[in-house]
Parts: structure tokens; C-alpha cells; sequence
């Protein structure tokens, strides 16, 4: 009997700019994903995308503009046996994004990024993105 993977809960962010999408790449990383991250303990998803958010891109977030898109789930990257779950708010920076501590390159991407160079789960945001004309 196959054991249920194990899911990994986290916020992502959707920050738009000329019809593309902020994405980071991490330190050591060959693929982009949304800013954002894992919950720490009792936190709520605006504390952790806020939390997240400064921490990956040095910015605050403006309160007003944050609202809720929709959930994604899928395979993990690189994680046959996990899945990731990903609930992701838009909003809007409140001063221009730069790579921190793990943060290597930030990129605005449209639908005509490479599939190989997102995550599984950015393959399926972006397509419910495009459908939905947050980006090109």
C-alpha cells in the first residue's frame, strides 16, 4: 500500500508588472518559483506572505491590494514522494523588490517562460494566470 505524500502548506505571491509575474530564483536553484513560503507556527497566510515577502525580496506589502486568487496544488519539484499546496494572494510592493539571503535572481516572467525553468506548480499557476489575463 502506497503511503499518502506528504504535502508541504505554503502562501505564494503574485505581484504583476507589464502583464509578466515577479518570480525568484533561490541560491543553487535551476528552476523560478512565486515569492513566498512555508507557515511558521500559528501563522496566518497574510502574516506569512508578509513575513515571506520581506524577507526574500526586502519589501513591504500594501495592505489594501492583498486579496486571494486561488489554491494550487501539485507534485513537488524534484520531490516524487510530495506534494506542494500553495495559496496565492496578488498585491502590490511598496518599493522595488531585491534578492536577499536566499535569493539569487529576480525575473518578470509572461506564459511564454520556459517550462523548464519553473517549478510543476508554476507550470499550473501560470496557465490559470494566462486564462484568467493577469499575464501575457
Amino acid at each position: 500500500m502506497m503511503d499518502k505524500p506528504k504535502i508541504i502548506y505554503k502562501v505564494g505571491l503574485a505581484h504583476f508588472k507589464d502583464g509578466k509575474i515577479l518570480m525568484t530564483r533561490s541560491i543553487g536553484k535551476d528552476v523560478f518559483y512565486c515569492a513566498g513560503g512555508k507557515f511558521e507556527e500559528g501563522e496566518s497566510d497574510i502574516a506569512c506572505l508578509k513575513r515571506e515577502v520581506k524577507e526574500e525580496l526586502g519589501v513591504e506589502l500594501d495592505d489594501a491590494s492583498i486579496k486571494f486568487l486561488k489554491t494550487f496544488e501539485d507534485v513537488a519539484h524534484g520531490k516524487v514522494d510530495m506534494r506542494v499546496n500553495i495559496k496565492m494572494y496578488s498585491a502590490n510592493l511598496l518599493s522595488e523588490p531585491k534578492p536577499s539571503q536566499e535569493i539569487e535572481e529576480i525575473r518578470y516572467l509572461d506564459s511564454t517562460a520556459e517550462p523548464k525553468i519553473l517549478a510543476p506548480i508554476d507550470i499550473q499557476i501560470f496557465a490559470w494566470l494566462k486564462e484568467n489575463n493577469f499575464i501575457d
